[in-house]
């Protein structure tokens, strides 16, 4: 992106052939003054205290890009214009004089376009077009204008009746703004239902257009494939493979209407050929705004699925069966019906409400072919649990069941977390619960809590940290136990070697990142299962170490070593999933 606004800055100036003369003007006191024209770029500041100086550079002087622009990228709000200006974080510096951010802060600007010339540069997915020259003309106003050197962010449902400024960091409007949007050396996002009183201008970034939007003025430059939505149908197709279903072939299509005016539906369908079953899930999804939006919708469904999905994923779980006769999921079949409501509560967070109408049935092994593996067996469904012959046959019946949910999920990454945190709480209640007359056959309650910490320590190394935890006094159906043990969980024990109908597990890694196709993981585990409250407390809390070895981002091979038992052997195992 960096290298972007340098070619851009250098077609702007170098590309325009039509000059045009325009002086900077007066500043008053407390005001910044920005000139940017077909072959210059003018910055003039006065403090309060009358202090001036201005820095102009011109076309001449962009020979090299590295010149112009050099970040920080541990500080990207940095940036640096020859050694006459410098923008570095939270003051300006022009030759030598310092400007502190309380200086200037509440500022607000008026500008205009000239528009009599203007040509489009076309680049591999994008095309901007430029207007020969924006003036900008920053001055101190009233506290109704918002201004800043970092990123600014105006919230859905609230109103700026001034005007909003950045100098090095990125807008994102999601509410009103009266007046003027400008990010002199950033991009600018307009979310669905957002709106700009006067000109919305980035004249060395992107204006971002996403959505139904309203715009008074002019706008520069913008993103061609962003300034408009349209509505929009996905066709996937995927496979899965499992000692139960044998190979199922599925696909579907998924209708997004980005405006909002119809829901958005999805259907997937697909064929299990040796469980000889279909599989379908129909459904739709009514959304009202992007941010701080209600929303309901409803799913029909019938297949088998797994419970284990959280420990490792359908494809890991399908590579490992098909290359190596290694299931590690147990399954279950579903049909029925699922509805929903729920509250966004922001960007990263939101509440949600279910109600499950279902018949669940017990499943067996119905295959035992794969690539390789030669003589050896694949493992029975809940094989690690079938001491008890009625243990299976709790998973048979009808299910009504109420779940309420609160997620948080702020991760700047979801397959390759290096910063943010995650939190979901869950709790269901079915049948007889504490809700009560729900009917069904089954009754119970159960509560689960996660939460994942990933915090950066250099560019180069970070701690990712998860918890989990879940509860319930009843007789669980099989399909509602919870598991500990391999893959996903505590890694240096034998797959799904705990159980209860309460737990605790806690994953630790430390990352250590040598280039960008190896990486070195340094973990630790500890968790601990069990049925009753006493026999939970009276259980040993397990715990293993190990190291990780990631290549390429796209695969992991783990090593773990039990500490309960140091004479068994570590466990090693592949990945694709390169955090927990």
């Amino acid at each position: 992106m960096k290298n972007r606004y340098y070619v851009i800055t250098l077609m702007v100036l170098i590309l325009s052939t039509v000059a045009y003369s325009a002086g900077i003007g007066s500043v008053d006191k407390g005001s910044i003054s920005i000139l940017v024209k077909h072959d210059s770029v003018t910055i003039a500041l006065m403090d309060d205290n009358g202090v001036f100086k201005e820095a102009t550079f011109g076309k001449d002087g962009f020979g090299e890009a590295k010149h112009f622009l050099r970040y920080d990228e541990s500080n990207p709000a940095d940036l640096h214009v020859y050694n006459e200006l410098i923008l570095d974080g939270d003051k300006i510096t022009i030759d030598g004089e310092v400007f502190s951010c309380d200086q200037i802060e509440g500022m607000s600007f008026a500008g205009e376009f000239d528009t009599g010339f203007s040509f489009k540069a076309r680049f591999p997915h994008d095309e901007y077009k430029y207007n020969r020259q924006k003036k900008i003309y920053i001055e101190k106003k009233s506290m109704k204008d918002k201004f800043g050197f970092g990123d600014l962010i105006i919230e859905a449902g609230e109103t700026i009746y001034g005007d909003v400024v950045a100098v090095t960091g990125d807008i994102k409007v999601y509410g009103e703004v009266m007046g003027d949007v400008v990010s002199v050396f950033g991009d600018i996002e307009m979310h669905d239902g957002s709106s700009a009183g006067g000109d919305v201008v980035a004249p060395f970034g992107q204006v971002i257009k996403r959505g139904r939007i309203q715009i008074g003025g002019d706008s520069m430059p913008h993103k061609r494939f962003s300034s408009t939505y349209r509505n929009s149908a996905d066709f996937n197709f995927t496979t899965r493979y499992n000692r139960v279903e044998g190979l199922t072939l599925l696909s579907g299509i998924n209708y997004t209407d980005k405006h909002r005016e119809l829901p958005d539906f999805s259907f997937d369908f697909g064929y299990a050929f040796s469980l000889k079953r279909w599989n379908f899930d129909a459904g739709f999804r009514q959304q009202f705004a992007d941010k701080y939006a209600f929303y309901f919708g409803a799913n029909v469904f019938r297949g088998a699925v797994t419970p284990d999905e959280w420990m490792i994923s359908y494809e890991e779980n399908t590579a490992a069966t098909l290359l190596f006769k290694e299931d590690f999921h147990d399954f279950y079949h579903h049909k029925g019906f699922k509805g929903y409501m729920g509250q966004n509560l922001g960007h990263h967070v939101y509440f949600q409400a279910e109600f499950f109408a279902q018949e669940n049935e017990a499943l067996t092994k119905t295959t035992n072919k794969a690539i390789f593996g030669g003589k050896k067996n694949f493992r029975e469904n809940y094989s690690t649990v079938m001491t008890d012959p009625g243990v299976l046959e709790s998973i048979n019946g009808k299910r009504r069941m109420l779940a309420v949910s609160f997620n948080w999920d702020n991760r700047d990454d979801e397959c390759w977390p290096r910063s943010g945190q995650l939190v979901k709480l869950r709790y269901e209640t079915a049948g007889d619960g504490q809700v009560g007359n729900l009917g069904g056959d089954q009754s119970f309650d159960i509560a689960y809590a996660t939460f994942a910490n990933y915090l950066p320590l250099t560019r180069k190394q970070h701690i990712g940290l998860r918890l989990q935890a879940g509860h319930s006094d009843q007789n669980l159906p099989l399909d509602k136990w919870f598991f500990l043990g391999g893959i996903g969980s505590l890694r240096g024990y034998d797959y799904k070697e705990f159980a209860g109908n309460r737990y605790f597990l806690a994953n630790l890694d430390y990352y250590f990142e040598f280039s960008s196709g190896f990486s070195l993981a340094l973990f630790g585990d500890l968790g601990k299962a069990g049925f009753s409250e006493t026999e939970f407390k009276d259980n040993d809390l397990n715990s293993d170490v190990g190291v990780g070895v990631i290549f390429e981002d796209a695969f992991r091979l783990d090593i773990a070593q039990r500490m309960d038992d140091t004479d068994k052997n570590p466990i090693v195992r592949g990945r694709f999933m390169l955090h927990f």
